[in-house]
């Protein structure tokens, strides 16, 4: 298998081409990268081109073409335009806008909000469901998670913690170096580790999940980018799609889409197993509403 890509071909065309391509663009080569350029540039020509056109247009081989196609996740070429065609058809969202000196209160506040639909959105668009559930069944299943992130993802770890914990399951949530290798460590084949990382491509995170796999444990990533090596180390990956702005304060549309598929999890992991969730919850409410406990 092509180590490469994570992703396996559908039978359908998957939706969301173009947003699935600026997520992988980081960890393409160089040819690869030649072709998405002129993808990113004029979309609607790669739709009417043959692939010798659009190799020749890219300055590639036709075989160039066809591995670019079946990176982001397509059987052939045909699969590729078909999607790209649907997704252009669609009324696309207004372009990011970046916050600039001029910009008045309520246009800052507006844009960030749209920076967040817009990422929400191409999240969903390239979602895949049968891999949301797969996540949440490994999660079930499994003796205890570790779920780790460093820095900005920091902020989705811990609050992955208070929904595994609402759950009833033994998470341990880790954003220190340090603690997340040591835990790492004591991982088994029936753990799993949840790994929350934008780029893919955090040290930290990365050398942490390949000393849980040397222990046996799966490992789930929740990632901007397949193609990272968090990703080629990952036995599943959550795709998430924001894009990088200039927003002040570091507005992070990153951040909600890494929570979102969280929150998408322990929806689906509660649906699952309603009565021991609901009982796990009553349990809970019964010790936090003794007096003197909340105050």
């Amino acid at each position: 298998m092509d180590k490469e890509s994570p992703v396996s071909p559908s039978r359908d065309p998957q939706p969301g081409a173009l947003i699935r391509l600026r997520g992988l663009y980081p960890s393409l080569k160089t040819a690869l990268q030649k072709v998405a350029d002129v993808i990113l540039r004029q979309p609607e020509m790669a739709i009417y081109a043959s692939v010798n056109e659009v190799a020749a247009a890219c300055g590639v081989s036709e075989a160039t073409v066809m591995r670019f196609c079946r990176i982001l996740g397509f059987r052939g070429f045909q699969d590729f335009k078909i999607s790209l065609a649907r997704e252009l058809v669609i009324p696309v969202p207004r372009p990011l806008e970046e916050v600039t000196d001029k910009d008045d209160p309520a246009n800052i506040v507006r844009k960030v909000f749209q920076d967040h639909r817009a990422a929400l959105q191409d999240t969903l668009d390239v979602t895949e469901i049968e891999g949301m559930k797969a996540a949440g069944q490994l999660l079930l299943n499994s003796r205890q998670v570790l779920v780790i992130g460093i820095g900005g993802s920091g902020t989705a770890v811990a609050h992955a913690g208070v929904r595994f914990l609402l759950l009833g399951l033994k998470a341990q949530i880790y954003t220190d170096f340090h603690f997340m290798m040591m835990a790492a460590s004591l991982l088994t084949r029936e753990d799993v580790v949840l790994a929350v990382s934008k780029s893919g491509t955090t040290r930290e995170t990365v050398e942490t999940v390949r000393a849980a796999r040397e222990n046996g444990a799966k490992i789930v990533a929740i990632t901007n980018n397949s193609l990272s090596p968090l990703s080629r180390e990952s036995d599943l990956v959550l795709a998430t799609a924001a894009r990088d702005t200039t927003l002040p304060g570091g507005a992070n549309g990153s951040l909600v889409c890494q929570i979102s598929i969280i929150d998408a999890l322990f929806s689906l992991m509660f649906q699952a197993r309603p009565e021991q969730s609901r009982e796990t919850l009553a349990r809970m409410e019964q010790v936090m509403s003794k007096p003197g406990v909340m105050r």
